[in-house]
Order: C-alpha cells, then structure tokens, then sequence
C-alpha cells in the first residue's frame, strides 16, 4: 500500500530541521528560491514543494528525502545528489507521484 503524505507534518518535520540548523525562514526561502510567504505556508502545510526545492532542503540539511516527507531517517545520509543517482526509473515516478500529491 502506497504512503500517505501529511502536508502539515512535512511542513513540521521542515521547520524543525531549519531551527535545528540555525537557520532562518527567510534564509532557507532565499536559499530554495521562494518567497518568505510561501516558505511559511510550506512549513504550515498549505503549500506544497517542488521537487527541485526538495532536493534543495536536503542538501541544506544534509539529510534524505524521506526524512522530510515521511519522517524516516536514513542509517547512512547522504546528499539528495548522491541519493539521486541510484534511483531508478520507478522510484522517480513514484517520487513524482507524491509530490504531486503534496503539491495539491
């Protein structure tokens, strides 16, 4: 069974890896490329993100994807790039699938 996306905790999960990282909402909305505005509606779960500003928010945060969309972290983290590069063609669609889901 596929899994469900809790906007308001992806939003979370974002805003706690942010403050744990000493950072900003204006700086890591600079750093993505949004607005202020839209960087608190993503952390409040009424906005979703792309997948480029997903990547983005893991290499800031040095973490992997499902720990700011399901909240898992992995054992050994690695940058979105690297993690990037082993994906295959179904793990992309489904990456695609979910955050189309997220976006709304």
């Amino acid at each position: 069974m596929a899994k469900q996306v809790d906007y308001k905790a992806v939003g979370l999960r974002i805003k706690t890896l942010r403050l744990k990282n000493n950072i900003y909402q204006t700086e890591l909305a600079k750093n993505i490329g949004v607005s202020q505005t839209h960087m608190s509606n993503i952390e409040s779960g009424r906005a979703g993100l792309t997948l480029e500003n997903l990547v983005k928010m893991t290499n800031i945060f040095n973490c992997g994807i499902d720990e700011i969309v399901f909240g898992e972290e992995k054992a050994k983290k690695e940058t979105a790039a690297t993690s990037l590069e082993n994906f295959t063609m179904q793990d992309i669609v489904q990456a695609l699938q979910m955050l189309k889901t997220i976006k709304g």
